[in-house]
């Protein structure tokens, strides 16, 4: 829990004593706005008054109503609740928005009392930066009409502070749309109020105070923040920000949030005309109750001169947009002389403003924001001619520097001449800031520069020292030798160097003497003293800006870049001096040489970079990881998008270029190959190798964590699709990227991807290839042709006959006519067996349709079955109504009495069944449907049986496990996808059958401009393969089961795939066997997928929805551990399903159920504990 802050409010007895008294304590009447020497002298003396008031954490001087006190247990949830909400680690934006409405409901009531506690403030600050519009408006209204009493609260006016800061960015979104809330009819009689009306009751509630208000010493920030949204200014500029925010007050802020308000208020906002209108009555209000007198005093007080800084920059704005002058203004209250010329008492007043430390924030405003001829006219009469002593003063310096940046070209050589006389004087006593603004105006005027710079010169170099050193004051002792006493009186002129580098900073972005100066300065220190500076504060700004890439600064940076050569391990342990190595990574974009040597230096000493906390970020910094794995893709991001300059690898054919012999030009070629695979094979190889790397880690139930821009290990770096798009930026120009751009898209779409190769990629009915299935993609994408008629691809269509054929044999098809064609997948090769079994049973339906005999033909799947089977239905008019699901028995396999009955039901209601789907492997529990009793059924009604082993067919491959399809070779098709057990890359799918003439038949077409094949030829010789199918455009993927088979043998996949069962099988065991996982699968399971629930001590509760979010959300913590798991739906809510595969390792199980349980404890905490 949070300790409470002392610093907002005295003891909680002084409070309740305090608020007992209340009642009988004398009340006092606010201030009106019409003030009168008495009022002077009060608010001349608002400091003492406070001072009682503050004791009680209050102030002012009106009846201050008691809104009462919460007791302990309300306390100890709100504090609580603050903790919460100030680490802000909520899973999901819904988890947080569903916490905050809890905290609003229990605040329900209390909101006045939370605003006055000195313990539960906190909480409705953080509440406000986290609440949505409606939110805020709740409490808004929740506050308005005790806003007087709460301004002038020492903790409330903090709260008033930010809900008006946050409110402001919804004022103007209202202007522009309707908000959500407000989309709909109010309920129980509720009166929706816009923002702007809220507003305008705040300040209108305020408005007869603010005499008082405006010096109160808690409600006149509050009111400086009002103010301040009213007219419209940023509120989160340096400007502003200086002006609203109070010294003492605390930071509040949310984990995750930056800033103390995330409104969109960097920028000048939107605000209607009714703020507007009630500014000028405030300012007119205020100008009415205010003599001249009384407004001078107020300008040189604390508290109220903001204010009054406020009111001016809103009437001069308004005074530049209507282009005329206000005639009873508060401006010319204060300065009634027009002009306020030499002798008059507005003259006077301004002599005294400069030298007033309050004062002169007033004046800086006026010479600001003014208009251009009032100010011409002030700086005229009463600053032009002494604007060198004005200079030296340490106040009215600030005053003469605003005035710098009005003054045009003219005026500013002038003023040029007055300062550099008195440099010396400057330099001497620290007036380094009007410096500063002299040269940056002179270099925006293009005003000569060379005068100060030989001015400079001569100063900061009068006894031969080096200007740099004279200029930051750094004393070349060696800081290690001196006392901790003389360390700290070195520190204490931390103040004079931080202005002096930024002097020398301003001095770098002129060209010319003045950043010849800086950079000659730098070059003349020796290693030695140049590494001091480096790992110095402000003297590190300097040399970290001097690298700043520049075309026409190229030879200083490469002179002063191979000064740091064989020191740069140095600078990377040092907190300072790290910062100059990150920036010599720019300050190199176009000296590759060298940035290829510092980084050298670190790769020599890798282990000690990566244990310091600078050195980590250097790394990260200098993209050491790619340097270390793809230095090609390294070089070519130091190379940059430039591709010219003398690091530009790419050759430059012109016309006048000589012309090149045919083997000259096979060689340029081939050698243009070979280097853009090498270069990709250097990006793929690290790929794969990781995934290795981090199987050893995977029986801890994490994976390696890697650097990344998201939560990511190996198995992936997951982001949103929005994000993801960002990231990835994809750009497709006319004039192309070349090899670089290639290789970084490459390494781009690698990093962004799901590494498949990973052991804890669990989640779907595949997994990664194998060397040979690489090698297979890489051997088609050279032959590159299509596999549709023999002519153009001879060996391809061989090679898929014949394997084709051989899986056929397998699973008992061994006719003469048996073989099979290969498809794009498993939902076509489903697909394809509709159409050959309609045509072949129906011919006519080929030609005429399927309605052209009136009949209704109807399909039949298990319950379990693939979705394809559905979707067929829609592509080929069937519709999906036509396709009957039949019911499954408890271990999830078809029922055939249940599909007997169903083909009886449907000729009796006039359909014409014609085709039954059964499953070998179902997508969820891998269940096996029983061929033999199903194809009696088929046979007995002439209907096509086809079996969609697309997910458990490879078991026929394993003389253990191929019982599992025993009557397969009862089936007139067959559809298998060895691209999911057996690990051959996707895609890669047959479609078998005991006699291709049937094939040949239903799906063949006269295209005789394509098909040239023998009319004598029989169909079981058909070479002509895109014949026999749906497709026209055909890849040659019986390639890569052919490579696979020839390089593994019958055997080899055997193993692969009883090592698979066996580890489904632990898997199983393990789950049974733990008291917080119910096991939903078979045990052992009947294919490769395990399905289980968590469920603590065993119990899962009858809620279905609370089932579902346990297991989605301990499915995404997983993700974080590197591990991938599905979950599917259940009788109980959804169920994990995990599928293993030839290459999972039975240390990957036991670190995924203890991945799985502990995410499953951290849900749980979540679902039952926290704050309700």
């Amino acid at each position: 829990m949070p300790k409470e802050h002392k610093k907002r409010g005295r003891r909680e007895e002084k409070k309740r004593k305090r608020a007992e008294d209340v009642e009988s304590s004398p009340s006092k009447k606010p201030k009106s706005d019409n003030i009168d020497e008495d009022d002077i002298h009060f608010i001349l003396n608002a400091e003492d008054q406070h001072q009682e008031d503050e004791q009680y954490g209050r102030a002012g001087h009106t009846d201050t109503p008691f809104y009462g006190l919460l007791d302990e247990e309300e306390q100890e949830y709100f504090k609580r609740a603050d903790s919460i909400l100030e680490v802000n680690q909520f899973e999901d934006p819904q988890e947080r928005d569903l916490f905050l409405a809890n905290v609003y409901r229990e605040a329900q009531g209390k909101e006045l009392k939370l605003a006055n506690s000195q313990s539960c403030s906190r909480l409705i600050e953080r509440l406000i930066l986290m609440s949505s519009p409606s939110q805020l408006k709740t409490l808004f209204q929740k506050f308005s009409g005790h806003f007087l009493h709460l301004v002038q609260h020492r903790f409330a006016s903090h709260c008033c502070e930010a809900l008006f800061l946050q409110c402001a960015p919804i004022v103007t979104q209202e202007l522009t749309e309707v908000p959500a809330d407000q989309q709909q009819e109010p309920e129980n009689g509720e009166v929706l109020v816009s923002m702007e009306n809220l507003f305008l009751y705040a300040l209108n509630e305020l408005g007869d105070n603010l005499g008082y208000l405006m010096t109160d010493r808690f409600a006149s920030h509050t009111l400086r923040v009002l103010l301040a949204v009213f007219s419209g200014q940023p509120l989160k500029s340096d400007s502003t920000l200086s002006l609203l925010r109070s010294k003492k007050k605390e930071n509040i802020n949310v984990g995750g949030q930056d800033g103390e308000h995330s409104g969109d208020s960097f920028g000048p906002r939107i605000v209607p005309q009714s703020f507007g209108a009630a500014m000028d009555k405030t300012i007119s209000s205020c100008a009415a109750g205010l003599d001249t007198t009384s407004l001078r005093a107020l300008a040189t007080q604390p508290l109220s001169n903001p204010v009054l800084q406020l009111f001016l920059e809103f009437e001069f704005l308004k005074a530049r947009k209507q282009n005329e002058k206000q005639q009873d203004s508060l401006f010319l209250r204060l300065l009634p002389d027009n002009p306020p010329s030499q002798g008059t008492e507005s003259a006077s007043f301004i002599n005294g403003l400069l030298y007033d430390s309050v004062g002169s924030r007033l004046l800086e405003v006026i010479i600001c924001s003014a208009p251009g001829k009032t100010f011409k006219v002030i700086y005229k009469e009463l600053l032009r001619d002494r604007l060198a002593s004005l200079a030296k003063n340490d106040i009215a310096s600030y005053v003469a520097s605003k005035a710098l940046e009005r003054l045009g070209k003219e005026d500013l050589k002038c003023a040029m001449q007055q300062i550099r006389a008195e440099l010396p004087y400057l330099i001497e006593h620290s007036r380094i800031s009007i410096i500063k603004t002299l040269i940056e105006r002179c270099h925006v005027r293009q005003v000569e520069t060379d005068p100060l710079a030989s001015t400079l010169k001569e100063i900061y170099s009068a006894d031969g020292s080096n200007v740099v050193l004279s200029m930051l004051n750094c004393n070349t002792d060696d800081m290690n030798n001196i006392s901790k006493d003389r360390q700290r009186q070195v520190e204490a002129q931390n103040n004079i160097k931080k202005h002096a580098s930024l002097l020398a900073r301003a001095m770098l972005n002129v060209p010319g003497p003045l950043r010849d100066l800086i950079t000659s300065s730098l070059l003349e220190l020796d290693t030695p003293l140049l590494m001091r500076l480096a790992k110095d504060r402000w003297a590190s700004y300097l040399i970290q800006n001097s690298l700043t890439f520049s075309p026409d600064t190229k030879i200083f940076r490469r002179k002063i870049g191979q000064r740091f050569q064989g020191h740069i391990l140095e600078l990377t342990f040092d907190s300072v001096g790290s910062h100059v190595v990150d920036s010599l990574w720019t300050g190199t974009d176009d000296l590759l040489f060298l940035r290829e040597r510092f980084a050298e230096e670190l790769v020599r000493d890798e282990a000690e970079v990566r244990e310091s906390l600078p050195g980590t970020a250097v790394w990260r910094n200098w993209k050491m990881d790619l340097y270390k794995r793809r230095r090609v893709d390294w070089i070519s991001d130091a190379n940059g998008p430039k591709g010219n300059g003398e690091n530009s690898d790419r050759t430059v054919i012109t016309a006048n270029s000589s012309a090149k012999s045919s083997l000259d030009l096979a060689r340029a070629r081939f050698a243009a190959s070979k280097k853009l695979l090498d270069a990709v094979k250097e990006l793929l190889i690290p790929y794969i190798r990781a995934a290795d790397e981090d199987a050893g880690t995977k029986a801890s139930g994490h994976g390696l964590a890697v650097p990344g821009g998201g939560p990511r290990t190996v198995l992936v770096e997951h982001h949103k699709p929005q994000k993801l798009n960002q990231l990835l930026d994809l750009k497709f120009s006319d004039s192309g990227a070349g090899q670089e751009g290639l290789l970084q898209t490459i390494a781009s779409i690698l990093q962004y991807s799901v590494n498949t190769w990973d052991q804890g990629f669990l989640d779907k009915l595949y997994a990664s290839t194998n060397a040979v299935g690489v090698v297979s993609e890489l051997v088609l994408s050279v032959l590159n042709t299509n596999v549709h008629v023999f002519q153009v691809s001879p060996a391809l269509t061989i090679i898929e006959k014949n394997t084709s054929r051989a899986l056929a044999n397998l699973f008992g098809l061994t006719g003469p006519h048996a073989g099979g064609i290969s498809v794009q997948g498993g939902s076509a090769s489903n697909t394809t067996s509709i159409v050959i079994a309609r045509n072949t049973l129906f011919p006519d339906t080929k030609t005429e349709g399927i309605a052209a005999s009136g009949r209704k033909l109807v399909l039949f799947t298990s319950a379990h079955g693939h979705y394809s089977i559905e979707k067929a239905a829609q592509m080929l008019g069937f519709g999906s109504s036509a396709v009957f699901p039949i019911p499954v028995n408890p271990s999830g396999s078809m029922d055939p009495s249940a599909l007997s009955s169903a083909i009886e039901a449907a000729k009796a209601s006039g359909s014409t069944p014609f085709y039954v789907n059964a499953t070998a492997g179902t997508t969820v529990l891998g269940s096996y449907d029983p061929f033999p009793a199903l194809s009696s059924i088929c046979k007995a009604h002439n209907l096509w049986l086809h079996i969609d082993a697309s997910w458990g067919g490879p078991a026929i491959f394993s003389p253990t496990h191929a019982s599992k399809l025993r009557g397969s070779h009862l089936a007139d098709s067959i559809a298998i996808n060895p691209h999911k057990m057996m690990g051959v890359p996707i895609t890669c799918s047959f479609l078998l059958a005991a006699d291709l003439r049937l094939f040949h038949k239903a799906n063949t077409l006269p295209a005789a401009y394509l098909f040239h094949t023998d009319s004598s030829s029989s169909p079981a010789e058909i070479f002509d393969l895109a014949d026999l199918t749906l497709q026209c455009g055909r890849r040659g993927d019986a390639l890569k089961l052919a490579l696979g088979w020839i390089y593994y043998g019958s055997s080899g996949y055997a193993a692969q795939i009883d090592r698979a069962f066996d580890t489904a099988a632990y898997l199983a065991q393990r789950v049974a066997d733990h008291p917080d996982l119910l096991l939903v699968s078979d045990n052992p399971p009947p294919c490769l997928q395990v399905c289980f629930y968590y469920a603590e001590h065993g119990q899962l509760g009858e809620d279905k929805e609370a089932n579902n979010r346990v297991t989605e959300r301990v499915a995404e913590r997983l993700v974080r551990e590197g591990f991938m798991v599905d979950y599917a739906p259940g009788e109980r809510g959804r169920f994990f399903r995990v599928v293993v595969n030839r290459e999972t390792e039975r240390g990957t199980v036991d670190g995924l159920v203890g991945a799985v349980v502990g995410a499953g404890r951290e849900v749980g905490e979540v679902e039952g504990g926290g704050v309700k």
